[in-house]
């Protein structure tokens, strides 16, 4: 008869589970207050890093060695269109054809078509989670970084690709990531971003050692998982630097004592606003975390505040 004495230690298909701890974020932006105390985002030509990666790069890093911790693509950089709305957590998740979004009565999650009216509006973007291990910090757990750039998205996508074509996997591949000054055009407006790019710099002696290795590295981070990538509103991050900005002077008082001629009434406060470099020309406000003129366009303090 079989005995409560026997030795168990293990629990099919739980013990054998094994997942990285996320160490921490490295940002693509900051948070600017300007003199009313309203805060708003600002893209940023190098990463935002914490104190442990500024200590091996410096304050404002261009470049930084990563690995990717698995092979598969979806586990390592998941891409989708998320809607966030006025909260914190995530509200509206999809694919570009069916959408999981939380019905707000019921508190069920339900399927619609993706996209909806809510991408037109600006409420809802493409987002993408990349998580990286930063071998000269701590090969122990991942960092995330978010973005939601099509150019950055696409460019990450592709040099995954690359390197697994090239090598035949990315898992534990030394490879640097780069913020790229890359010229973008949005309504016949030229602008400046800084995308994420994926760069394999190895010669062809450095490929073949690395192809030679990879059955092996294949067969060891098959049993590993990744922490699920957080998803908060980066709406309501807490920011990791605040700097002033002054308001422009041409405002003057104009922002206590009038209401604001750029921000669309007809619209949900915030999210319309008659773009002033472009003909008063109707765009959503959140075009504007993207526009180099943001810090010194006489509409957006007001629409954000």
């Amino acid at each position: 008869m079989p005995s409560f004495n026997q030795r168990i230690t293990r629990i099919k298909g739980l013990s054998d589970k094994r997942r990285l701890p996320r160490l921490g974020r490295v940002r693509l932006g900051i948070k600017v207050a300007n003199s009313k105390g309203v805060t708003y985002p600002k893209e940023v030509p190098y990463f935002v890093v914490p104190d442990e990666v500024k200590a091996v790069y410096g304050d404002k890093p261009t470049e930084l060695d990563v690995m990717l911790p698995l092979d598969d693509i979806d586990t390592v950089f998941p891409v989708s269109y998320k809607f966030y709305g006025s909260g914190k957590g995530l509200k509206c998740n999809g694919d570009g054809e069916i959408a999981y979004c939380a019905d707000e009565k019921t508190k069920e999650v339900i399927e619609k078509k993706c996209p909806c009216e809510l991408l037109e509006q600006g409420k809802c973007k493409q987002s993408g989670s990349l998580s990286v291990m930063l071998q000269k910090i701590n090969v122990g757990g991942v960092y995330q970084i978010n973005t939601s750039s099509f150019n950055s998205i696409v460019d990450l996508a592709s040099g995954i690709d690359y390197v697994k074509a090239l090598i035949g996997r990315v898992a534990m591949v030394p490879l640097k990531l780069r913020r790229v000054a890359t010229e973008t055009h949005h309504e016949e407006k030229k602008q400046t971003h800084y995308t994420l790019q994926l760069v394999l710099d190895a010669n062809i002696d450095a490929i073949n050692q690395l192809r030679g290795d990879t059955i092996r590295v294949l067969e060891h981070t098959s049993r590993i998982a990744l922490p699920e990538p957080e998803n908060s509103n980066p709406e309501l991050d807490p920011p990791d630097e605040i700097v002033d900005d002054d308001i422009p002077p041409e405002l003057g008082n104009e922002q206590e004592t009038k209401p604001n001629p750029y921000l669309l009434p007809e619209y949900d406060k915030g999210q319309a606003v008659k773009c002033p470099a472009n003909k008063g020309k109707i765009r959503p406000k959140i075009d504007c975390d993207t526009c180099d003129s943001k810090s010194n366009c006489i509409a957006w303090g007001l629409a954000a505040a």
